[in-house]
């Protein structure tokens, strides 16, 4: 047999006892189960994401909300069909 051994805060240790004792387990058998499963499974029995995925999340809906931000200009922007136009009306507005 092996030992492990954690360090954790006391506060995460007496809610993790507090939570297993309400399905009538101990801290050890909890954690057993925990890698029991983890070996069945070939993976960690719940859901990770990685901080690159939560950054391209943020990234993303940053993005989704600039593109809705230029479509609320939408007819708000005007394109001269003269190109010189603006340039001689900000002229005559100078003089």
């Amino acid at each position: 047999m092996a030992t492990i051994q954690i360090k954790i805060d006391d506060d995460t240790k007496l809610a993790a006892e507090s939570l297993f004792k309400n399905y009538g387990l101990d801290t050890e058998t909890a954690l057993k189960m925990f890698l029991s499963t983890a070996i069945k499974e070939k993976s960690i029995p719940f859901s990770l994401k990685s901080f690159n995925h939560v950054e391209n999340e943020e990234q993303e809906a940053i993005r989704q909300k600039r593109l809705a931000a230029k479509g609320s200009l939408k007819g708000s922007v005007w394109m001269a069909d003269d190109f010189d136009e603006p340039l001689e009306d900000m002229k005559e507005y100078m003089e």
